[in-house]
């Protein structure tokens, strides 16, 4: 058996190849990881917000009537992706069925709001882009509902 030293400056522990750090240190190492990437993840959408999407939409992200929303929404779908049924921990992600670019009059009525996962949530932004960029598509995106969404994101995941 191969053993090597804790990756921890000034830990002396001996611990079994291939790990690479003793119990103790582990636990630190996975927590420190974890919150660099969520900072990165915090950085990275502060820059988005800041050069990437509009004015518009950044100050109505930021409102206190889209944040209590939001917050009712994420309490009302259990903290559960609406499509894959994942129980969601971070990256909440609040979507809003008809794109608040195609219909501002949606931006706070919670039957045009869901929780999706990441995953789930990338999936339906590219097909909404497909659907939007086709003829027509404006007015087709308007008329798919919360059904149909399950059922074309499911279609994907399974692909």
């Amino acid at each position: 058996m191969k053993y090597r030293e804790c990756k921890k400056p000034t830990c002396n522990e001996l611990v079994q190849f291939p790990e690479r750090y003793c119990p103790k240190h582990k636990l630190e190492n996975e927590q420190q990881r974890e919150q660099e990437r969520k900072e990165k993840s915090y950085k990275k959408m502060k820059l988005y917000n800041q050069h990437n999407r509009n004015k518009e939409a950044n100050s109505f992200y930021q409102s206190k009537q889209w944040k209590q929303t939001r917050n009712y929404v994420i309490n009302r779908d259990n903290y559960t992706c609406q499509v894959c049924g994942e129980v969601i921990t971070d990256r909440k992600i609040i979507d809003h069925i008809i794109p608040l670019r195609i219909d501002k009059d949606k931006q706070l009525d919670e039957s045009n709001l869901w929780t999706l996962c990441y995953r789930c949530h990338s999936i339906k932004t590219n097909i909404e882009e497909q659907i939007i960029n086709s003829p027509n598509g404006i007015n087709k995106i308007k008329h798919v509902s919360k059904d149909n969404w399950k059922k074309y994101i499911k279609e994907r995941i399974k692909d």
